[in-house]
């Protein structure tokens, strides 16, 4: 069988549409491209071209043979990334999709570390909130919360939308910390609600299980940001993915409570088309959003405030300290 290069020259002169402009791009000669495809179609005993002083066309066996072609010098070329991933920085253009929420607090905020791993990936970001087609969209990876659906896309789980109950300070100092998933009938709450008019049940995992609660909330929104924007505003405590939040949490924004009865909330996985080989970028991806995403809650940046112009730790933020 005639070597790869036969089979790209007559690739290029496809989608060149001429033997001329393939082998300028080849650095062939037009006659060295012509004699490279006329020995491919020797060796297959098939004609790929029609040739005319015109124009090129394919013929049935040529077009079903260029895309089995052009499918396996893509897979070749990502086989050769990956090979090398260990040995270079990966680079080029990387599309990745998210919602809007994930991209904004939990991505955007940690892409300074991002560019600095690897300065030379062009980063694209498709922040959306309705479902879309990776293929058709040109997205190489994306990033999906919760139980996937049946698809021919290629899912790995990265770690977990891990939950944490919040609340601002001046809410906690105006009417301090639940103790208990009952006592939080007693407090002013926040809550998400579905397009379909669902309000969000908060989930806790105990010694009996996974406990999913109706929360009887004093607030409703529509809008994830707008659910913890509502929580500093001192509005009232909040159930939110730990990512989403670790901003706050990092400025002293916010803080978390109830910290002895965690929720491990949802899975976030990676997905990306079905693919033999990944590329490097989409590896150097996965690989950097695993580890934001697996990070414990004791790493977010929470800190409990010394003592200060004779301001002295609460109860529960010793019980903030001793869970760190």
């Amino acid at each position: 069988m005639e070597d790869f290069s036969a089979i790209s020259a007559f690739v290029r002169v496809v989608e060149a549409k001429s033997f001329a402009s393939a082998a300028a791009q080849l650095g062939m000669t037009p006659s060295g491209v012509s004699r490279a495809v006329s020995r491919l179609e020797e060796q297959l005993g098939a004609r790929l071209l029609f040739r005319s002083t015109r124009a090129l066309r394919l013929t049935d066996d040529g077009a079903s043979f260029y895309a089995r072609c052009k499918e396996i010098l893509a897979d070749l070329t990502e086989a050769t990334e990956a090979l090398g991933y260990a040995n270079r920085k990966p680079k080029g253009k990387l599309r990745v999709g998210m919602s809007v929420s994930v991209g904004r607090a939990a991505i955007i905020p940690q892409l300074n570390d991002f560019e600095r791993r690897y300065p030379d990936i062009r980063l694209e970001l498709m922040m959306c909130d309705y479902p879309y087609d990776l293929n058709e969209e040109g997205v190489d990876c994306a990033i999906r919360m919760g139980e996937l659906e049946d698809s021919n896309l290629i899912a790995r789980k990265i770690g977990y939308f891990r939950n944490v109950l919040l609340a601002s300070p001046e809410y906690l100092q105006k009417h301090g910390a639940p103790g208990s998933i009952e006592d939080l009938k007693n407090h002013r709450c926040i809550n998400y609600v579905y397009p379909n008019g669902r309000p969000r049940q908060w989930q806790f995992d105990t010694p009996g299980g996974r406990l999913e609660v109706d929360i009887d909330a004093h607030m409703l929104i529509n809008d994830g940001e707008s659910v913890i924007q509502a929580a500093v505003a001192g509005l009232g405590i909040i159930q939110a993915p730990h990512v989403l939040a670790a901003c706050m949490l990092d400025l002293g924004k916010l803080e978390p409570v109830m910290t002895d009865i965690p929720s491990t909330g949802k899975s976030v996985w990676i997905v990306y088309p079905q693919k033999k080989h990944l590329s490097a970028r989409v590896q150097a991806f996965i690989e950097w959003a695993r580890g934001l995403f697996e990070r414990p809650f004791e790493s977010m940046g929470y800190i409990v405030p010394p003592v200060v112009d004779g301001f002295r730790p609460s109860s529960r933020e010793k019980q903030s300290s001793r869970a760190q």
